[in-house]
């Protein structure tokens, strides 16, 4: 589907190379020795973080401070984040 419109197939984008396709997913998640799932939920978690962004007054996300975030645990080990 260009993953991104719904249309229930991964591997087909629709001749839009603007669109995503697994092929695209899986060519991000290899160069960071991730599973297809690991990186599709980091996509996730970055949209979480542009949609609170937006709420904030300057636009941005606040940096986590000194002590950076509690509980962190992000990404890989080659992608710490």
């Amino acid at each position: 589907m260009c993953m991104n419109c719904g249309c229930g197939r991964p591997n087909d984008d629709k001749g839009d190379s603007a669109n995503i396709t697994a092929a695209d997913l899986r060519g991000a998640a290899d160069s960071n020795d991730q599973t297809l799932r690991e990186s599709a939920q980091h996509i996730l978690e970055s949209v979480e973080l542009l949609d609170a962004s937006r709420r904030d007054s300057s636009g941005l996300a606040e940096p986590a401070g000194a002590t950076g975030g509690q509980g962190g645990g992000r990404g890989t080990p080659a992608t710490e984040s």
